[in-house]
């Protein structure tokens, strides 16, 4: 339990020093391959037991900040695993850009929030309970990394139940 309280706080701190230090801005950019990239966290929460999946190319290549995109992928996909039971990734290449799916089956969020999730420190679930605490940032830093590569992450209900964030990130 202590060594889940104490990554539980080193998550929080990082994220938190992230955000107020821009660190984004400073990391170079170089081509990558977000396939790679996505499927890796894919598979790392399902080996921690979550039902994650991932669909799409076998590779993506984009040039980008990648800790920086890896960071919003990963708030996003927990963000999923922990509110919507877990995620469903679809990424699409277009060729003038990339589009990345994360679905859920959670109660998605009250349209009237849908805008204010993205607020730092900004939380709905306001619960001290362990598995579903955090900074309230994962949703700020995700967005700020998809508009430093000029890009957008959006969020809407799906009609069916659960939430959508979709990441679209152009290539220039």
């Amino acid at each position: 339990a202590i060594d889940a309280d104490l990554d539980e706080m080193e998550a929080m701190i990082d994220a938190t020093l992230a955000y107020l230090r821009g660190e984004t801005e400073s990391e170079p950019r170089k081509p990558a391959d977000l396939v790679a990239m996505v499927e890796t966290l894919c598979d790392a929460a399902a080996d921690a037991g979550a039902a994650v999946t991932y669909a799409g190319p076998s590779q993506a290549r984009l040039v980008c900040s990648p800790v920086t995109l890896k960071r919003a992928f990963s708030n996003l996909i927990d963000n999923a695993v922990k509110y919507g039971g877990g995620a469903r990734v679809a990424l699409a290449d277009k060729g003038h850009e990339i589009l990345v799916r994360i679905e859920d089956d959670g109660p998605g969020i009250p349209e009237a929030d849908m805008q204010a999730v993205f607020e730092p420190f900004r939380r709905l679930e306001t619960s001290r309970n362990r598995g579903t605490g955090g900074s309230g940032l994962g949703l700020t830093i995700a967005r700020r990394a998809a508009e430093q590569h000029s890009g957008t992450v959006q969020l809407s209900n799906r009609p069916a139940g659960g939430l959508l964030a979709l990441v679209r990130l152009p290539r220039s």
